[in-house]
């Protein structure tokens, strides 16, 4: 293992932390915010699905067990934000390494039955979470959860702490990949049952490369649950995770401890953030619902259910937001102009944002009227 890497890794840390310095608008944080979450997720899942061969459907179930312990911790038993954390990671952890040690020992779980088993577990998981008083049906909001406060805004923050996770992530990937541990993974990879007979400890091997992965994705859902502000268990505990970490991983590169990296910043640059740079609309984290809201949405008023001519009272939502995007040129298009110029249709095609542009919209003036 070169420490060279690694001292690297933290150089390029070290300056994108002073990027908060600049002062950009908050859609840029978010955006980077963003990238560093799904680099998180796609790296944690390739230490165990990419070095080992092991394809895991399962990821959301530890990246949504994550978020949910976090959510109860914080937003009902009122702890702080950055205690709950390591328990993010823990429970994420603890669950991930006992399914392990039951699965691992059968033989026959293998390849196919393997992924298969994550995927029903996903599932599983989320129905225990929906029919039990840890969500019961409303889901959680985390609108009170204090945001720690670095650099002045709350986007800073959430970018600082994806980053060093970020960061973190890459440097345990590199470890693995250039040590022991990694040799073994990538000997399961190949041939297992050949593996063992030169003495390789796969089983071992498996639960360990298990536990971080699912402890690194624990953590990233720790911090996306005060990111979204209210989680549910339909918007966390689907195949949105696994199917995107294992195509930026595979875009990338399964076998090389970077690739995933690579692969999700080509993603989400591509795929979630380009209809929003197309259709000249901006995307932030709505605080008050959990949910992406955009330019448009939120400097017409239509967001919160407003008439388009209401002013933006003072320490509203729309007025911090018109604060932090003074700078912006913000452009009011219609439904359909947002269609046609290439935003994201199914967020869009939701049935509340119709009814809102009826009531937003100006009246027509007669012919007289024009005339006139």
């Amino acid at each position: 293992m070169s420490l060279q890497v690694i001292a690297r890794l933290l150089l390029v840390g070290i300056a994108l932390s002073l990027v908060p310095l600049l002062k950009l608008p908050t859609f840029y944080e978010s955006l980077l915010y963003l990238i560093f979450h799904w680099v998180v997720l796609a790296v944690s899942w390739n230490i165990l699905s990419g070095y080992s061969g092991y394809f895991s459907f399962g990821h959301g179930a530890f990246y949504g067990l994550g978020v949910y312990t976090t959510a109860v911790l914080a937003g009902k038993w009122d702890w702080p934000f950055l205690a709950t954390l390591p328990f993010a990671a823990l429970v994420a952890a603890v669950f991930g390494v006992a399914l392990g040690a039951v699965v691992f020992r059968v033989k026959r779980l293998r390849g196919e039955l393997f992924a298969l088993l994550t995927l029903a577990i996903t599932f599983v998981v989320a129905m225990v979470i929906l029919n039990t008083p840890i969500d019961g049906g409303p889901g959680i909001y985390l609108s009170n959860v204090a945001v720690p406060d670095w650099y002045g805004t709350p986007s800073s923050s959430f970018y600082l702490l994806a980053l060093v996770l970020a960061v973190f992530t890459l440097c345990v990937a590199y470890a693995i990949h250039a040590g022991k541990l990694g040799l073994g993974l990538f000997a399961i990879h190949d041939d297992e049952d050949v593996a063992e007979v030169q003495g390789v400890q796969t089983y071992r091997y498996k639960l360990i490369a298990l536990g971080i992965s699912c402890a690194l994705a624990g953590l990233a859902g720790g911090i996306q649950a005060l990111f979204v502000s209210y989680v549910t268990v339909g918007e966390i505990f689907n195949m949105v995770v696994p199917l995107f970490v294992m195509l930026m991983s595979v875009l990338g590169g399964v076998r090389h401890w970077a690739g995933p990296a690579v692969g999700a910043v080509f993603i989400v640059r591509t795929f979630l953030v380009q209809p929003f740079l197309v259709s000249g609309s901006s995307m932030v984290p709505n605080f008050e619902n959990g949910d992406y809201v955009l330019v448009d949405e939120l400097s017409s008023g239509r967001a919160h259910g407003r008439g388009p001519c209401d002013a933006a009272a003072p320490g509203s939502a729309d007025h911090l937001f018109r604060q932090l995007f003074r700078h912006e040129r913000v452009a009011r298009l219609s439904y359909r102009e947002l269609l046609r110029r290439g935003s994201l249709r199914g967020y869009f095609q939701r049935g509340h944002f119709l009814q809102r542009r009826r009531r937003c919209l100006p009246p027509r003036r007669s012919r007289e009227g024009r005339g006139m």
